[in-house]
């Protein structure tokens, strides 16, 4: 055999050796089994309103005359807010007021007339029918009169409107309108009236939120949450929810609608105030001290879980088998164990290499949280 052609073959077998006795990459990493606390949350914005709030309309039209409050004064029940000019509508009631003497003189004059009339009904000087006659001028004119009284207690109670009040405690969030302008009256129909004010009670607030339809399922009434202002770092609060729309709404051009949920805070603290943005964690998961493991260590293979474990503890622990497991809850970095571990058991794990199977945890649409 040629000396080239040796070499060669040399050169292949060794190449067959080394390719036939490669080693497994070794396990980096050891945990011991131990307790855990496992959290989930999810974090959304919210706006911080009034649980009740009121906005003034008035509901009789004219100029405004006077304004006597400001934006973000504080005002008690029946406190005057606006006068709106009532000119106009005295005219009006002195008219109506004139026509309510002239129904009422006619009314004592027919009156008069039938009581006359009955008692010459017996002389025969009135007849029968003219007695009928005058009975049904006495009824028309009495009709006209009510009518009249009707009108001018319209007009008083429009008089009445023209002072417009508040309707509760609280304090003037916002304030539309100034002295001049003219105020429609928000029975007319037309653009549903002019608005004056808004009035709130600020000293109970709540947060609107939104949550998407993946995340609907874990929320319901009554759920605890964390409130984070912005505005002042590391301070937070805790809030109940307290109404979870019952369907979705969609914006324009999106597939996936979000709900409405609603959430009465607990206490109100240094930087949260009506009008603001918070951030709002839904807590979907908590539990203290249960028996858990990373979730890079645990191995899921067609819902079957497992984690890499030697077959004897300690210095000697011998070969490496998978361990069936059977797990809990998840935050997505930490699995609960419910058994097949024990608490002190040590626990391997090797990195995937690229391409292998998929691993565990965040990977799989974990949220993950604080």
């Amino acid at each position: 055999m040629k000396p080239s052609i040796a070499c060669c073959l040399a050169v292949v077998v060794v190449a067959a050796i080394g390719c036939g006795t490669k080693k497994e990459k070794p396990f980096e990493g050891r945990h011991t089994v131990g307790r855990v606390d496992l959290r989930d949350v999810i974090t959304q914005t919210g706006e911080v309103q009034p649980v009740v709030k009121v906005e003034l309309k008035s509901e009789a039209s004219g100029r405004i005359d006077t304004v006597y409050v400001r934006e973000g004064q504080g005002v008690r029940t029946g406190d005057t807010i606006i006068v709106i000019d009532p000119s106009r509508l005295r005219f009006k009631k002195q008219r109506i007021d004139l026509a309510v003497n002239k129904a009422r003189i006619e009314l004592e004059i027919a009156k008069r007339d039938l009581d006359n009339a009955k008692e010459l009904i017996h002389t025969g000087t009135v007849s029968q029918r003219s007695l009928v006659d005058i009975q049904s001028r006495y009824d028309l004119l009495d009709i006209a009169y009510r009518q009249q009284l009707l009108d001018l207690k319209d007009v008083m109670d429009e008089l009445s409107k023209t002072v417009v009040t508040s309707p509760m405690d609280g304090v003037l969030t916002s304030l539309d309108v100034e002295a001049g302008e003219i105020a429609v009256s928000a029975t007319t129909g037309f653009s549903g009236g002019t608005a004056i004010a808004t009035i709130a009670d600020i000293s109970r607030l709540e947060v609107v939120s939104q949550i998407g339809e993946v995340d609907y399922v874990h929320i319901e009434p009554g759920q605890k949450v964390v409130v984070r202002p912005e505005a002042v770092e590391g301070a937070q609060t805790t809030g109940t929810i307290d109404f979870v729309a019952l369907s979705a709404k969609k914006e324009q051009n999106e597939e996936l609608g979000t709900f409405e949920v609603r959430i009465a805070l607990d206490s109100i603290i240094a930087g949260i105030t009506a009008g603001i943005n918070v951030n709002v964690e839904f807590v979907i998961l908590e539990k203290k001290g249960v028996l858990g493991v990373p979730a890079q260590y645990v191995q899921n293979r067609e819902g079957k879980y497992s984690v890499m474990m030697a077959e004897a503890q300690g210095p000697r622990e011998g070969k490496v088998r998978p361990r069936p497991i059977q797990v809990g809850a998840t935050d997505y970095r930490n699995y609960e164990v419910l058994s097949g571990l024990k608490e002190g058991d040590v626990i391997l794990f090797r990195e995937r290499p690229a391409g292998g199977p998929p691993g565990q945890g965040r990977a799989q649409g974990g949220r993950g949280g604080p």
